[in-house]
């Protein structure tokens, strides 16, 4: 069985619109968005390619209040990671 995750079209369509939008290095974005940076150059690669031969691609607005969102849950899901590798920290401790 795979452990590779997947990911909606719709997060990945947001998750090249935020790379190409924000000015960002792609590597802290796809930090940001818990995704590796392999996978976010290949979504940017793959949207490129998929709007070739249709003239130039057009600028992607980033939709402020899920761009907010999105950062929100970041903010939460580091939270959630720190409380669990102190959590581990001490679990370890008590043995």
């Amino acid at each position: 069985m795979s452990s590779r995750p997947t990911y909606s079209d719709e997060f990945k369509a947001d998750a090249v619109a935020l790379a190409e939008s924000s000015g960002r290095p792609l590597a802290l974005v796809a930090a940001e968005l818990g995704i590796s940076l392999t996978a976010l150059k290949r979504w940017i690669k793959l949207s490129h390619e998929g709007h070739e031969g249709g003239g130039p691609k057009p600028d992607l607005p980033v939709d402020t209040a899920k761009y907010k969102a999105m950062e929100v849950r970041l903010r939460e899901l580091e939270r959630e990671n720190e409380f669990l590798k102190v959590s581990a920290f001490f679990a370890k401790e008590q043995r």
